[in-house]
């Protein structure tokens, strides 16, 4: 298993009363996985898996960074409405 690790400032959790050094380590790694999940480099059960969540809590938390489930790239949605064109095309020739 690969450990990640970097330092930051001690006062850092001065300014964040509500957290403690393990809560802020668990913070990072959500955010971690759930950037690598919007770049694409994870999957969903992936990132859930990592975390010790379900996919469903893992698709749940992507909300609380502002992530779609959804890949809106331009080129994705061109892609699904060739096939979606093609496809019905092919229900009307029949």
């Amino acid at each position: 298993m690969l450990t990640l690790q970097f330092t930051c400032p001690e006062d850092l959790l001065a300014a964040v009363p509500d957290h403690t050094q393990s809560s802020l380590e668990a913070l990072a790694r959500e955010a971690l996985l759930v950037r690598l999940y919007a770049e694409g480099a994870i999957s969903s059960g992936e990132g859930a898996r990592m975390l010790g969540l379900s996919r469903r809590a893992f698709l749940n938390l992507l909300g609380k960074y502002n992530v779609s489930i959804f890949d809106e790239s331009a080129e994705a949605i061109g892609i699904e409405a060739e096939v979606q064109l093609a496809m019905a095309a092919s229900r009307f020739q029949h």
